[in-house]
């Protein structure tokens, strides 16, 4: 009976270790290294050994950095990239791994603003000039121009923290 009993804890224990581990609630490291092993070879077992040559990645390099500036790029220059893509290459759907979070405001548009609201107001032919010309400083605008009515897919970050904004 006393041997019995020993058993079933034994396996109670071991069962309470895996469950923690896989509920997250500590990581065993030799575990883990041992999925990414096991996930990896997987991997390799069922991927197709030749290249989808339909498939093409457009990768933001050092290269691309130099000539073109620092990340993030103008919401134009982006909307340019994604008119490119489908106008002269055809291509059939447009995924981004980046995150767009923030409001671009590279154009100065907002300071545009401000003046026409305000210091410029008054200025003879300013507001009227600044109306005309608003649609192409707003690069947000442009680019979602260029997505509409397009395959186009956004990367985005999902959050289910608790007190997070949906």
């Amino acid at each position: 009976m006393k041997q019995h009993i020993v058993r079933i804890a034994l396996g109670l224990a071991i069962a309470l270790f895996f469950l923690g581990h896989a509920s997250q609630l500590y990581n065993v490291g030799f575990i883990t290294q041992v999925d990414n092993i096991i996930y990896d070879a997987r991997l390799v077992v069922t991927m197709p050994r030749t290249v989808d040559e339909r498939i093409v990645v457009l990768d933001i390099d050092e290269k691309s950095l130099q000539e073109l500036g620092h990340w993030p790029w103008p919401r134009d220059l982006m909307a340019r990239l994604i008119d490119t893509l489908f106008d002269k290459y055809g291509i059939a759907i447009l995924g981004f791994d980046v995150v767009f979070a923030e409001a671009d405001y590279s154009s100065g548009i907002r300071t545009l603003d401000q003046f026409a609201q305000k210091d410029l107001k008054e200025v003879p032919g300013f507001v009227q000039a600044f109306q005309k010309m608003r649609p192409q400083l707003d690069y947000d605008g442009l680019f979602a121009k260029s997505m509409r009515g397009r395959p186009v897919v956004l990367g985005y970050y999902l959050n289910a923290e608790a007190g997070a904004k949906r």
